[in-house]
């Protein structure tokens, strides 16, 4: 069981007692699972899992988890979500099987297939039990499942290969006889049986006597001689055709091919009977048989080899060669044994081999064969020793078959983990970085807001001309790290493509851009802005904001920003374009080239103007992963004029609206609340003071690590807790889920304050059960809107 699982499964929602039976019991369970199965888990990959039946949720362990394919939570995934990944047919089974658990002292088994998250099916060996509290009553099922899938594989396909020969035989006339000449016990198949006419339900014995009888008296004499030539050692095959005349009086001719053979240190006589009666018809059925055999054959693509130890000879069939790449000719299988194989993989082979001969009885393993064309192969090889009553070792017998594409699957696997462990990285990384970054700018942005707003203390006109420079620059730094990060992480993040209607989203990002359009002195005219498209709302809105601001600042006074969509047609018949012309200063054929290169603001970091120069990558990048293109059009002197093209949405589709919150306006609270705020860093518990007590009827409370933040929320019961993720002794996930378990705390807003501003990582809050997640630096008014939220709540 994962260590996240561990910690939470003590926990519950809603003001449980730590103390309930359940819990104590998914305790103790959590304990004895991670000492008793840890090493077998992390060996063979068995999941173990406990069901928690008042509350119809399971836990996994990691390997349970990454089987489904989904994130281990704490609390457990729903058993609805279980039922809905087992197979339909295997639904009833696992039910009795959950219910005969519960109702007894046993351990019940079963077989049964899983969804996973690749959209195959797995079967799971599974062991349960159930775990009962001090009253004897049922309060859990526990156990352990093993993914069996390719042994049951292998047990199909045994079976299909043995029904495939039996039907193979049926269908051609085969008899198939076998003869253990120490004990003289027979097995026959069925057509042997229709063969001599002889009823299905006469005993073994009776058979082989009647079939005796049937024999014409001079070949019986023959077939006599024949099988005492055997017994006598002679190695054969021997070939005879003989009559018999069946219990109804119908003659028929048979041919029989027999040869002695050791099989477990016993002498068995095997044949076949083919009757002949027919001869032509039987040469078809035979032919047709054959070509089916090869075809079978090839399609599997399995090959069958022996070697003789003593002599030295081999023997191949003719799918040995042609998985060399060979043409078949069974005169040379000694030569070409070791000069297929890749040199890299010849001394593992020997080494293998002189192991087998050695000591082993059943074997497998994978090795490489380079063909003549130089093309690399996988092949695989299972087979036998055969050895004499004194151990030693007389042949080899074995199939081989080619897992080149099992062996590419394999290895991509491995590469797309690799992948996935070096995004985890780099989301990690960048996460880090965001904290870094962002708490000394907290700091700077922080106090120079305070210094620039509060009224009490004006600062005389140098000074305040100093602190706008210091916010200046901050807010720069801030947004260049805010671009950085988000052109870094936008492959690993996912977007949801739904129907948007373009108008509302357009007048939503209207409003945030028109006070600095007030201030350049620039109209913006919006035109017919009618339709809908397939696009992420929150990103399709950056996309618009970034398109307008730029509009904005590289426009001059008296200049003008239109904006419209229309439908495209041609090649863009399916698209809406969305277009933002300006009338500003344009691009020059040689900025054209450059315009999308990140952080190059193609000289206008000379004149002033604010900007990172990775606006324009994000809006192409983000266009094109929303399956859309992005077109521009521009003259030096002439304006510039961006068309945005993404998919056409049906305009009867229910449509996002997601927009952001406007901050509330900046006044006064209405009422008195009290806000906990749980932080180690002395200088952002020094601005969030300095930053409160511009506000009347705010009180803020500190608490400088988890456990004495939780103390304190306990004792005052505050509106709302503001928690740092990243405390001395536990971290802020930690402080949430045991404020969370109390049910006094009902009712109070839980509020993330971190510097981690990643997507990820604001949406891992939330999902973990944050009312709210606040970033750093903090905006000074954004912050104190966010008080004023809570006040209005309340």
């Amino acid at each position: 069981m994962s260590s996240r699982a561990t910690s939470d499964s003590g926990s519950t929602r809603g003001g449980g007692s730590p103390q309930e039976p359940g819990q104590a019991g998914a305790a103790a369970w959590l304990q004895a699972s991670s000492m008793q199965l840890g090493l077998m888990v992390g060996l063979v990959g068995i999941i173990t899992y406990r069901i928690d039946l008042r509350r119809q949720r399971i836990q996994f362990n990691d390997w349970g988890y990454e089987l489904l394919g989904v994130e281990p939570d704490p609390d457990g995934l729903p058993m609805a979500f279980i039922r809905d990944r087992t197979h339909p047919d295997d639904l009833p089974m696992i039910r009795q099987a959950a219910d005969l658990a519960a109702a007894s002292a046993g351990i019940v088994d079963t077989e049964a297939r899983y969804l996973c998250h690749d959209g195959s099916y797995r079967t799971l060996l599974t062991r349960r039990t159930a775990e009962r509290d001090a009253n004897g009553e049922t309060i859990a099922l526990v156990g352990v499942s093993m993914d069996i899938t390719q042994q049951v594989q292998e047990r199909e396909q045994a079976k299909a290969a043995a029904q495939s020969i039996e039907l193979i035989a049926e269908a051609t006339g085969v008899g198939v006889w076998s003869t253990d000449v120490l004990t003289r016990h027979t097995t026959w198949n069925g057509q042997m049986r229709r063969i001599y006419g002889i009823p299905d339900e006469l005993p073994m014995p009776q058979a082989r006597k009647l079939a005796v009888s049937l024999t014409d008296p001079v070949d019986r004499e023959r077939l006599g001689v024949a099988y005492e030539r055997l017994v006598a050692g002679e190695p054969g095959p021997i070939e005879m055709e003989f009559r018999i005349r069946r219990p109804d009086g119908q003659p028929r001719w048979v041919v029989g091919r027999a040869q002695a053979a050791m099989r477990a240190g016993r002498q068995v006589l095997f044949g076949v009977f083919i009757d002949v009666t027919e001869p032509r018809s039987t040469e078809e059925r035979l032919r047709r048989a054959e070509e089916r055999t090869l075809m079978a054959a090839k399609a599997v693509g399995l090959a069958m080899w022996e070697r003789d130890l003593v002599t030295g000879d081999s023997w191949w069939d003719a799918q040995m060669y042609r998985l060399r790449g060979l043409v078949p000719d069974e005169s040379r299988p000694n030569d070409l044994r070791h000069q297929s194989i890749h040199p890299d993989d010849v001394p593992e082979v020997e080494r293998r081999t002189a192991q087998i001969i050695e000591r082993e009885r059943d074997y497998h393993f994978d090795f490489r064969v380079v063909w003549p064309d130089g093309s690399v192969h996988w092949l695989a090889t299972r087979g036998s020793v055969v050895r004499d009553d004194d151990g030693k070792a007389l042949r080899i017998i074995g199939f081989n078959w080619d897992i080149t594409e099992h062996k590419l699957r394999e290895e991509m696997l491995r590469e797309k983990a690799g992948a996935e462990q070096a995004s985890r990285a780099k989301s990690e990384f960048l996460s880090r970085m965001s904290h870094e970054l962002r708490t000394p700018l907290n700091a700077v942005l922080g106090f120079a807001q305070v210094m620039l707003d509060d009224a009490s203390l004006p600062l005389p006109g140098r000074q305040l001309e100093r602190a706008v420079h210091i916010h200046e620059a901050g807010k720069h730094l801030l947004a260049l790290i805010d671009d950085v990060l988000d052109l870094t992480s936008l492959e690993a993040s996912e977007l949801v493509l739904t129907p948007v209607a373009i108008a509302p989203l357009v007048h939503d990002t209207l409003l945030w851009v028109e006070p600095a359009a007030r201030a350049a002195e620039v109209a913006i005219r919006a035109g017919a802005l009618q339709g809908a498209v397939r696009a992420d709302a929150r990103r399709l809105r950056q996309v618009m904001a970034n398109l307008l601001t730029n509009a904005v600042k590289y426009n001059h006074a008296g200049g003008s920003v239109e904006i419209d969509a229309e439908p495209g047609s041609g090649a863009d018949a399916d698209f809406v374009g969305i277009r933002v012309k300006d009338s500003g200063r344009g691009l020059t054929p040689s900025q054209m080239k450059r315009l999308f290169e990140p952080f190059n603001r193609l000289g206008a970091e000379r004149e002033g103007i604010e900007g990172t120069g990775i606006g324009l990558t994000i809006v192409r990048s983000l266009v094109q992963r929303m399956q859309g293109h992005v077109e521009v059009r521009s003259r030096a002197g002439q304006g510039t004029e961006f068309v945005v093209w993404l998919p056409m949405a049906d305009e009867n589709a229910p449509v996002a609206d997601d927009a952001p919150t406007r901050p509330a306006d900046l006044q006064s609270l209405s009422q008195p609340i009290d806000v906990l705020y749980i932080e180690d860093n002395a200088v952002n518990v020094l601005l969030v003071q300095e930053i409160v007590s511009m506000r009347e009827n705010v009180t803020l409370h500190v608490a400088i690590d988890g456990r004495s933040g939780i103390a304190s929320a306990l004792a005052l019961k505050p509106r709302a807790v503001l928690i740092d993720l990243q405390l001395p002794d536990m971290d802020g996930f930690e402080v949430l889920r045991r404020l969370r378990a109390d049910g006094s705390m009902d009712g109070v807003s839980m509020i993330a304050l971190s510097a981690n501003a990643m997507p990820e990582d604001i949406e891992k809050a939330r999902r973990m059960g944050f009312d709210d997640y606040w970033t750093k630096p903090i905006d000074f008014r954004k912050f104190l809107a966010g008080l004023y939220r809570l006040a209005g709540a309340r």
